[in-house]
C-alpha cells in the first residue's frame, strides 16, 4: 500500500513534476509512423506528459516535433501547411524547419531576425514503427534502446505495424496491469483455454498454451541493469516436478516485455489523467485469416476505440457469463485489461489498497520509479541509463522447467546485479 503522497508522486508527470523530470529522460514513443505516412501530409497533434506538440514529416520525409504552438503568436502548428522542407503557420506564414530552424517570416523580412531565433524541436528518431522522441535535458541524451522487436527488418521484408490503443486513466494502471501475472488465468481464463484448445502458435501469442491452473503463482523477483525481471512460478499440468515459468522483464521507465518474448507494451503517459499503449512485436503481416483470428482474441475486431483511437467499453455479456460461455463477459485480452484498469477511475489512488505476496513485482516496480525519479532530482543518472544496458537481448520467456533448474536461463542475455541494486 503507497502513501496519498507517494501516490501524487508517482501518478503525476506533468512539467516541473518529479516523475516527468525522470520519463523526460529516456527515449518516448510520440506516435506511429503509420500514422504520419506522407512527406508533405498533414501534420499530427500529438500529446506527452502534459504537453503539446505538432509531429510532421516533410519533403524528403524526415520527421519533426516541435511545440505545437507557434513561437511567434502562438496558433497553433497543427493547422499549417507541410511544405518545401518545412511547416508554415497559417496564422503569418512563419515557416520552420524539422530542426527548428526558421526559414520565412513574411511579415519580418529582415533575415538577420531569422538568424537570431529557432523553434522548440526535439531529437527525433523513427524506429520499428514509431516515431521515438527525446524531451530531456540536451546534454543528457541517451542512445536508443534496440530492443530486438524493433531490429530492422532487411531491405523490403514488411512488417507489422505497431498497435495502438489510448485509455482515459493514469498511465500507471495500465502499466501496472502488464507487469502482473497473477491476473492471466483468472481474468482471461476464458481466452487461455482457447488456446489451450486452438492453434495460436502461427501468432506467437502463447506457444506453450499456459499448462496450468494454478492461479497462485509464487513470485521472484530480481533487480537487473534495465530495472528487474521475475518470474511467476506456477505448477504445471504435467506430473512430477514440472513448473510452468513466465519470465516478464520491466524496463525502465514504461516498457515491458512479455511472455514468450515476442511483444513489448510500452504504456506512455499523454497527461495525468490519458495513456497511450503501444503494442510491438517482431512479426511480419499475417495472412487474412489469421489476422482476423488474431484480432479478435485480443478484443481488437470490436468497436472498442473512438474516432480519437481511446478505448470505450462494450456491453458486458451477463448472459454469455451465467451460461459458462464467458468468465469476464468481455471478449479479447486487450478489452478485458482495458476494462478493469478503465473501472478503477482516471487516477486510482493506492492508499486503499491491500496487497498480497503475488503483487511483489507491481510493488518492485512502483519502488524503483520513485527511487529513479529522486535519484533525477538529486542530479544522478536513471535507471537504465546509469550504466550500458544490451536493450536487444531483453526478452520475456516462458515454459515448462523442472522444479530445481533456474528459470533465469530462460533469458539468458539479461544482466542481474549481484546482491540487489543498492
Amino acid at each position: 500500500m503507497l502513501s496519498h503522497k507517494d501516490n501524487e508522486y508517482l501518478c503525476r508527470v506533468g512539467p516541473g513534476t518529479p516523475m516527468g523530470a525522470l520519463l523526460r529522460r529516456y527515449w518516448t514513443p510520440i506516435t506511429r509512423s503509420v500514422d504520419v505516412p506522407e512527406p508533405d501530409g498533414p501534420p499530427v497533434r500529438a500529446r506527452l506528459f502534459g504537453e503539446d506538440f505538432v509531429v510532421f514529416r516533410d519533403t524528403s520525409g524526415a520527421v519533426g516535433v516541435l511545440d505545437e504552438l507557434c513561437m511567434h503568436r502562438g496558433a497553433s502548428l497543427a493547422l499549417g501547411r507541410v511544405e518545401g522542407c518545412g511547416i508554415r503557420c497559417l496564422y503569418h506564414g512563419w515557416k520552420f524547419g524539422a530542426d527548428g530552424t526558421i526559414m520565412e517570416t513574411p511579415n519580418q523580412p529582415d533575415p538577420r531576425f531569422r538568424e537570431r531565433w529557432r523553434a522548440p524541436a526535439y531529437p527525433v528518431r523513427e524506429v520499428g514503427g514509431l516515431i521515438w522522441v527525446y524531451l530531456g535535458p540536451p546534454d543528457k541524451q541517451p542512445e536508443l534502446p534496440r530492443y530486438s522487436c524493433m531490429v530492422e527488418r532487411p531491405e523490403g521484408e514488411p512488417r507489422r505495424p505497431p498497435i495502438r490503443v489510448g485509455y482515459r486513466h493514469n498511465w500507471l494502471q495500465g502499466l501496472e496491469g502488464v507487469v502482473d501475472s497473477s491476473h492471466v488465468g483468472i481474468l482471461h481464463q476464458s481466452e487461455v483455454q482457447e488456446a489451450k484448445d486452438g492453434d495460436y502458435a502461427s501468432v506467437r501469442i502463447i506457444q506453450d498454451k499456459f499448462p496450468t491452473a494454478d492461479d497462485a503463482p509464487a513470485l521472484e523477483v530480481r533487480d537487473t541493469d534495465f530495472g528487474f525481471h521475475y518470474a511467476a512460478i506456477r505448477q504445471a499440468e504435467t506430473a512430477g516436478d514440472e513448473r510452468y515459468v513466465r519470465v516478464t522483464a520491466f524496463i525502465l521507465p514504461f516498457t515491458v516485455s512479455i511472455p514468450p518474448g515476442t511483444s513489448m507494451l510500452i504504456w506512455v503517459p499523454i497527461d495525468d489523467y490519458h495513456t497511450v499503449q503501444y503494442a510491438v512485436d517482431d512479426g511480419v503481416p499475417l495472412d487474412e485469416e489469421t489476422e482476423r483470428s488474431f484480432l479478435r482474441w485480443l478484443g481488437l475486431d470490436q468497436n472498442i476505440l473512438d474516432p480519437d483511437g481511446f478505448f470505450i467499453a462494450p456491453g458486458q455479456d451477463r448472459a454469455a457469463m451465467a451460461e459458462g460461455r464467458s468468465f469476464s463477459g468481455y471478449q479479447g485480452l486487450i478489452t478485458q485489461d482495458a476494462v478493469v484498469t478503465t473501472s478503477m477511475g482516471p487516477m486510482y489512488d493506492r492508499s486503499t489498497e491491500h496487497v498480497v505476496p503475488a503483487d511483489a513485482a507491481v510493488l518492485r516496480m512502483r519502488r524503483l520509479l520513485i527511487k529513479a525519479a529522486r535519484t533525477v532530482a538529486a542530479g544522478g543518472a536513471p535507471i537504465g541509463l546509469d550504466r550500458y544496458v544490451s536493450t536487444e537481448k531483453i526478452s520475456g520467456a516462458s515454459g515448462v522447467v523442472h522444479a530445481n533448474s533456474d528459470w533465469k536461463d530462460l533469458v539468458p542475455g539479461h544482466v542481474e546485479l549481484t546482491g540487489g541494486r543498492p
